[in-house]
């Protein structure tokens, strides 16, 4: 029965992914793709939550109705008031599939054979844009971030490995996606598949980003702080020779004009401190930048909050493959997107979300088997524990 579950539990993610992939793009547009995976899962939130309410199994934390409570409020009237409709609704969806996702008991075999499936379309993408026509004309970056996700969610099963066998599998993987990645001239892609890559093989230690709940507070404020940072380092007298470095070996500035970006944002957030703009425009390739321009500082206070709410969730089991691996998962992902496009928007990236929902899903089951005194019996069988995290 596990193995029947995931594998359906791949092909739902593997149709999420392809989805994700013409999300905003001309075929998206054109057979309206994400609207239609929109009401879909809609659809399916209202059913389940309909069937908890029956079962009188639909309960919610006081902190989880207030944080996320908030934040939908705040999203949803902010937008409308502001003249944007139903912008923020549209991007609230995404949380939707989190909480989908997240009532979906998550096997080890199902994440395993949903991150080779990743991993080889991933690849595929990557490699007819080297080689091939069919994406002439996509976002370099864009490309390179699906390569990066796609790897990333790869991993998550992989942050047990100790034999040398497995590693250098992983060790092989790595050079395959950076090489694949290189056109795509997508800097960002190619540290953040490096750096997972060293977590997963304990190189780097990964106590340092799950170590505590309140650490996480600090990850998810990382994008802010790089983008002060950014914009003080750009009214140096250091910038000339930093970008004559970026240029003789990337080819392009160090901050690629994102520096007179993230100025611009702080400026149009001074005007609307509290509650933004209500819209997503302007591009920001940074989401604090674009979700305090959009909803203000107590819109991105409960943005931030609800984020930590979610990871926090999986403090219990540390000790778990998965739980771990999607915690460094989304952590990379998330930071990545200090520099880049996609987590806040009216369409969002939903691998990111993903990534969220299979380590929720994942604690749901862990809590089932913990409940009838089962767990260790079930680590054992199905390699969920792992002493050396």
């Amino acid at each position: 029965m596990v193995k029947v579950n995931s594998i359906l539990y791949m092909i739902i993610m593997s149709i999420l992914w392809i989805l994700n992939l013409f999300n905003g793009t001309g075929i998206g547009q054109t057979y309206q793709t994400t609207e239609k995976a929109r009401v879909i899962i809609l659809m399916v939130f209202i059913i389940m939550v309909i069937y908890e309410c029956k079962s009188r199994h639909f309960w919610i934390d006081k902190k989880d109705f207030i944080v996320f409570g908030g934040m939908i409020f705040i999203i949803v009237i902010v937008s409308n008031v502001k003249g944007y409709g139903n912008m923020g609704f549209h991007y609230l969806y995404a949380f939707l599939l989190v909480y989908i996702l997240s009532k979906i008991e998550v096997h080890f075999l199902a994440i395993r054979l949903t991150g080779i499936i990743y991993a080889i379309m991933g690849m595929g993408v990557l490699y007819i844009y080297d080689h091939g026509t069919i994406f002439s004309g996509w976002n370099g970056n864009s490309i390179g971030m699906i390569g990066l996700y796609s790897f990333l969610i790869f991993l998550i099963s992989f942050y047990d490995v100790s034999d040398m066998k497995s590693k250098i599998i992983i060790l092989s993987i790595t050079a395959i996606y950076i090489r694949l990645i290189e056109p795509t001239d997508s800097r960002s892609s190619t540290i953040f598949a490096i750096f997972a890559a060293l977590f997963a093989l304990s190189i780097l230690p990964r106590k340092f980003i799950i170590k505590t709940n309140r650490r996480y507070y600090w990850w998810l404020l990382i994008p802010l702080i790089i983008a002060i940072i950014a914009i003080n380092i750009s009214h140096s007298a250091y910038m000339v020779g930093l970008n004559l470095w970026s240029l003789e070996n990337f080819q392009k500035p160090l901050f690629n004009g994102r520096d007179r970006l993230w100025e611009n944002g702080f400026k149009i957030l001074k005007e609307n401190l509290f509650w933004g703009r209500g819209t997503f425009e302007g591009n920001w390739h940074n989401c604090i930048i674009t979700i305090l321009t959009a909803y203000g500082c107590i819109g991105g206070m409960f943005w931030v909050s609800s984020m930590q709410r979610i990871l926090a969730k999986g403090r219990k089991w540390m000790k778990d493959v998965i739980v771990v691996g999607s915690i460094i998962t989304f952590i990379m992902m998330y930071i990545q997107q200090s520099v880049e496009l996609g987590l806040v928007e009216e369409k969002p990236n939903i691998l990111p979300y993903i990534v969220l929902g299979i380590m929720l899903g994942r604690v749901k089951m862990l809590e089932k088997y913990d409940c009838i005194g089962d767990i260790e019996g079930k680590y054992d069988r199905d390699k969920y524990y792992n002493s050396n995290i």
